[in-house]
């Protein structure tokens, strides 16, 4: 996110939790406007219980967003879909998933279990808030509860805008998937809606700052993300359904060069990457394919050390991850290569390997595409 390396924080259900330093930005500013302004506004308290309550609350609040996010990955996995990883960012939190939802029901309760997670942790609050208040404790204790009700409400009421990718507009995008059949057409009017959604946040930021409301200028980004993304998605569904009708065979570089698994690694940097073709190559043991090695791999290693490091040692040996039939459509190639992966795969028919795909060669595909 944010091309930033992100801090992992642990597993939750066995999903990584990830913080991106972008993150660190909105956390500050949550709690200093709690610290200074909101509490200060409504609560006689001396400032240190003020900047205490305002980081405690805001701490609640991003474990909110997380509890929104791992309902739709929990719901998503449980429809078979793998999650790559929940990371909180600058306008939030995201689930990423490894491919989309398999048909329009699926989609709509992937994309509705966020607004209720979020619905039943503002009603979670409030009924603690009540009962707070009946039982006449601090108001240091009841303060918190009230806004963290009203801020769970107002997280599932505007995801629930249907402009795609917020959760009202993929539910938007799973209503009109059932009904034209069609994904790709579909994600294209749930995405103009998302654009539409974004740039009318941004011109009434505009408007609201001509005026004087400074605070609207976060609203005015938040707009424009959502207008970039909606439109980001859908070219991104454009160009997989040119790639469904397309064999993983037909894009691959055949009959790949392979490395031996017991060279080492001076002897792979000059006898493979000095002037060679590629960037990665298959690792090869005792004539069986037992990973892949690239370039940046190879430079994580200090230099000293490569003449006494096999590239065995050093090489990816996820094999079952690395591999891709012959016969599979290019578009679940594409999916399994964008984020943090190798950036190829192993191409096999009838367990041999008979090529390898990058994603240079997914792209270069589309560019000739749209020629």
């Amino acid at each position: 996110m944010f091309n930033l390396p992100s801090l992992k924080l642990g597993r939750i259900f066995g999903i990584p939790l990830e913080i991106n330093p972008t993150w660190l930005v909105i956390f500050v500013l949550v709690a200093a406007s709690l610290a200074f302004s909101y509490y200060p506004s409504f609560f006689d308290w001396s400032a240190t219980t003020a900047l205490i309550v305002g980081i405690l609350t805001a701490l609640l609040f991003f474990a909110s967003i997380v509890v929104h996010e791992m309902s739709h990955s929990l719901v998503a996995r449980a429809g078979g879909i793998k999650i790559r990883k929940v990371t909180l960012f600058l306008f939030g939190g995201v689930a990423q998933m490894e491919e989309e939802p398999r048909g329009p029901g699926a989609e709509f309760v992937m994309a509705i279990a966020g607004p209720a997670a979020s619905l039943g942790l503002a009603a979670l609050f409030y009924a603690a808030y009540t009962g707070a208040i009946l039982l006449r404790v601090p108001d240091v204790v009841w303060g918190p509860l009230e806004y963290l009700s009203a801020i769970n409400l107002s997280v599932a009421l505007f995801n629930l805008l249907p402009g795609f990718p917020l959760d009202g507009g993929r539910v938007l995008r799973a209503a009109l998937w059932a009904m034209t059949g069609d994904l790709l057409k579909a994600t294209l009017w749930a995405s103009r809606a998302g654009q539409a959604v974004g740039y009318l946040m941004v011109g009434a930021a505009v408007i609201g700052v001509l005026n004087g409301m400074l605070n609207l200028i976060w609203l005015g980004l938040v707009g424009w993300f959502i207008a970039t993304i909606a439109d980001k998605s859908y070219r991104q569904q454009e160009a997989k359904s040119r790639l469904s009708h397309i064999p993983v065979s037909a894009i691959m570089t055949p009959d790949p060069l392979v490395a031996p698994g017991e060279i080492s690694l001076e002897e792979l940097a000059h006898d493979y990457f000095l002037g060679g073709r590629h960037s990665r190559y298959p690792v090869v043991v005792g004539g069986e394919v037992v990973g892949l090695i690239s370039l940046s791999r190879v430079k994580k290693i200090p230099r000293e050390g490569w003449a006494d490091t096999r590239v065995a040692d050093v090489a990816d040996q996820d094999v079952i991850s690395l591999l891709v039939d012959a016969d599979d459509h290019a578009d679940t190639v594409a999916e399994r290569l964008v984020g943090e992966r190798p950036g190829a795969l192993l191409v096999v028919r009838d367990g041999r390997v008979v090529g390898i795909v990058t994603r240079a060669d997914v792209i270069s595909r589309l560019r000739r595409s749209d020629v």
